[in-house]
């Protein structure tokens, strides 16, 4: 009897859990509800979605020239093949 009641006292700590899990799960969907209504209900939201996609934008920016290489002109990468071709031919 006391291993069925252990059991059962498991089992009844698991789905106390889960319904925690699920409640908390449930208030953080009416939260981003809530806010999304009062973004929604904005006059300005055109303007805000302007400013976090520059904010974005400039974000992504620091990661790539924190992670990436900086990229070389093309223009410049043209000239000086143009130069390099030139010296050879030149015999300089």
């Amino acid at each position: 009897m006391a291993e069925q009641d252990r059991i059962g006292s498991v089992a009844r700590d698991a789905v106390r859990l889960v319904a925690g899990i699920a409640d908390l799960g449930l208030e953080a969907a009416e939260g981003a509800v809530r806010r999304a209504r009062g973004v929604l209900g904005r006059s300005d939201l055109p303007e805000m979605a302007a400013d976090l996609h520059r904010e974005v934008k400039a974000h992504g920016d620091v990661v790539l020239d924190r992670v990436a290489p900086p990229a070389q002109a093309h223009m410049e990468a043209l000239a000086r093949r143009a130069a390099a071709a030139r010296d050879k031919t030149s015999g300089g």
